[in-house]
Formats: structure tokens, sequence, C-alpha cells
């Protein structure tokens, strides 16, 4: 490994800790994800998941779907508002405006550009996440933990051609924390992945982090 790649893994750790401690303000019955967005070995924006400004916090049930999500997993499904609020269903009900999202918000309401910007995220994006990351010039983005999640090849490609626009389609632009190999990688993919070992695999189960 090269001083240079070293360096690189040390400084994401350090900035992936800060992305944990972030995550300790998400007030959420969901997934608790925080991230901060680095650019030029400067934080300029953080963020973690939780209702909108001025909206009582989600475990104080300011979001109904995720207060269904948690009625229904406690086996309290009369008590729900609406049996169709269930894990991976009604998604575009949620209230709550996810860590990457907030993140890129408050970058905005300060003026700050993203562009060449490196995104750092405990829990790797969804789909959502990872297009407005695209779109807000981020050219790196480097997760913590994996978000399973079972597609269809269709769309696990659409993912693949969506972190592949990040840092010019580098191998290094889409990565877990300490050099983990990319998130998916599919058959003939570019000479550029062939030290991660050049495995194909799919969004879920998690990729190794070998």
């Amino acid at each position: 490994m090269s001083d240079a790649r070293a360096k690189q893994i040390e400084r994401d750790r350090y900035y992936m800790g800060l992305a944990n401690a972030v995550e300790t303000g998400a007030d959420c019955f969901g997934t608790k994800v925080g991230a901060v967005v680095v650019l030029k070995n400067r934080v300029v924006s953080t963020g973690y998941n939780g209702t909108p400004a001025g909206f009582p916090n989600c475990t104080d049930n300011g979001c109904v779907r995720c207060h269904d999500r948690w009625l229904e997993k406690q086996n309290r499904q009369r008590e729900m508002s609406d049996v169709a609020h269930v894990e991976g269903a009604g998604l575009d009900r949620c209230i709550c405006v996810h860590a990457e999202q907030n993140a890129f918000l408050t970058a905005a309401r300060f003026g700050i550009a993203l562009e060449g910007a490196t995104l750092y995220t405990t829990v790797s994006p969804c789909f959502g996440c990872l297009k407005e990351s695209v779109q807000a010039g981020i050219d790196r983005i480097v997760y913590d933990r994996w978000y399973a999640a079972t597609y269809g090849q269709a769309l696990v490609e659409q993912y693949v051609a969506l972190y592949g626009h990040l840092g010019a389609g580098t191998a290094r632009a889409f990565e877990a924390v300490g050099g983990g190999r990319p998130a998916v990688e599919t058959e003939g993919q570019p000479d550029a992945y062939a030290e991660t070992g050049g495995r194909t695999m799919t969004l879920d189960p998690p990729p190794s982090s070998n």
C-alpha cells in the first residue's frame, strides 16, 4: 500500500469517526445515520436523519409512517394508522429527511458548493441520496455500514451506474471505510477495480470489507 493510500485511509477513519458522532443526534424510529461532507480536507457540513425543523422528533410521533412501522414491529398492527406502512413500503410518505440530504441542504443554506467534496456516511446511501450526491457534485462516497436491500438486476445496474458517475468512475470513489471493496461490482468492470478482486456481487448481502 502506498503512503498516500495509507494516509487516505487514516483520514477516512477520522472523518467516519466524526460521522458516527453526528449520528448520535438522530432521533428516529428507523435506522440512525450520520453524514459529514469534507471539501479540501475540511468539514463543511454535517447532517443526521430526522424530521424537518419545527416538527416533533420522530420518536415523539413526528413521522406518521415511522411510528406505524414501529407499531408493526411491536406486533401492534391494530394501532397503526395505515397497515401499508411497513418495512420497505410507503417510503414516499416518510416525513424524515435523510442524513445525507440534511448535510447537502445545510451546505446549500449557507451557500457552500459541494463540487469535488467527499461524503462520509455511517450507512451506505439509498438510491435517493446516491442520485442527489451525483447531482450535488460529490466526488467520493465513503460508508461505514452497508444498508442491505434486495433489488432486481436492473436496479442493481442502475445503482452501479449512479455511483459510477462519482470521481470519474475511479475505484476509490465509492467504498467502505478502511479500504473495502466497492459496494457493487459487475462482470467486465474496468481495470480500475482490479485490486478489489473483481468479484461480482449484488446489493444484498453486504459486500466484503477485506
